[in-house]
């Protein structure tokens, strides 16, 4: 029998996209955003929005500081902190991610979200890492994967931030991201630790030739499509299903790593050449995808768009930093919105056949 909590949340989600299609060109102000796409959805989420004790709106910590959109509370102290904006604004913006980062951390609040009615970014306010590093995870409700979107909104539903399920989450994300870092500094170095360990599995070949194969191979480390979902907690709102929540990580891991470029030019979700772009630490930043499914930047040729995104941000940063390129390049769609890459992708596995 399906969820009726469920089922209220996916119908206001498609409502809230029916109106994120009609606005898209004219824009929302703020205060119309919040009233017609982000208190609806807080409400479906089980959240009083008449009641200032558990949605505060304006809310300031002291009498000194600037107010915040929303606070979401327990017991009259807040828990999560929304700071809204209108619909197309650009949430990339990195002026808007430090204010709702300071406004968290003058609070002491452990979590924050930045939305503009559409797009949803998670963070994590006092992680004792960089502000790009403190981003849990993003999502559009325009998307069309809406079983993640359900999965991911729960996470701030009233019974899920009670129970600090998103506190339970970030620790395993954290711990894959580090070691998603550590393998891909050692495949990416040519690790000596690894090459033997490598040699002791096909001892034919020498130390250089595994060196040179880690330097010629294209790996391509990714966290699971899908939130992992932890061993014991109570009821969540995330969409039941038979199939183990690792077993699903896998299945949707190995279908995006099936998916190129090149597959979504052919079969005409991107249309190349096609320019790419991505403000980054207050910098611009372009680059081309190609009809071969290859992307260019500063005149030089990359096999993958992750490839071509750590380029980009080694030219910014001065150092090579591991980056997934689906989600950091964007692109402007035929309506003119700013797209992630990794929409396109989504778009495609929903429509291409699954395999028997």
């Amino acid at each position: 029998m399906p969820d009726p909590f469920d089922s209220k949340l996916r119908a206001v989600i498609q409502t809230a996209a029916d109106r994120i299609g009609k606005f898209r060109d004219r824009g929302l102000g703020e205060q119309n955003t919040k009233a017609s796409l982000i208190e609806p959805l807080l409400e479906a989420l089980g959240w009083d929005i008449r009641d200032p004790d558990e949605v505060h709106r304006e809310f300031r910590p002291t009498t000194k500081d600037s107010p915040v959109d929303y606070a979401l509370k327990f017991l009259r102290k807040p828990r999560l902190f929304i700071e809204a904006k209108g619909l197309r604004e650009d949430l990339t913006d990195r002026k808007w991610v430090t204010q709702v980062l300071g406004y968290a951390i003058v609070a002491g609040v452990e979590w924050c979200l930045l939305t503009d009615g559409d797009e949803y970014r998670f963070y994590n306010a006092t992680a004792p890492v960089d502000a790009d590093e403190k981003l849990f995870c993003r999502f559009r409700l325009t998307d069309p994967t809406i079983d993640n979107t359900v999965q991911r909104l729960g996470l701030i539903s009233r019974a899920n931030l009670e129970e600090n399920l998103l506190d339970v989450l970030w620790s395993v994300q954290f711990v894959d991201r580090r070691v998603r870092e550590a393998l891909q500094s050692m495949i990416g170095g040519a690790d000596r630790g690894l090459i033997r360990l490598i040699r002791r599995k096909a001892p034919k070949l020498t130390s250089r030739e595994v060196a040179e194969s880690l330097g010629r191979l294209d790996f391509r480390i990714e966290p699971p499509a899908a939130l992992p979902r932890p061993r014991a907690t109570v009821d969540t709102v995330p969409v039941k299903t038979t199939t183990s929540p690792a077993r699903k990580a896998c299945e949707g891991r190995r279908a995006s790593f099936d998916v190129k470029l090149s597959e979504l030019i052919s079969a005409g979700m991107l249309s190349a050449p096609l320019r790419l772009f991505r403000k980054y630490k207050g910098r611009e930043l372009e680059a081309t995808l190609l009809p071969d499914g290859a992307v260019e930047f500063n005149e030089e040729r990359f096999s993958t768009c992750s490839r071509a995104a750590e380029a980009a941000r080694k030219v910014v940063t001065g150092r090579r930093m591991n980056t997934n390129g689906w989600s950091f390049w964007q692109y402007s769609d035929s309506s003119g919105s700013r797209r992630e890459l990794e929409f396109a992708r989504a778009s495609y596995l929903k429509r291409r056949p699954v395999a028997k």
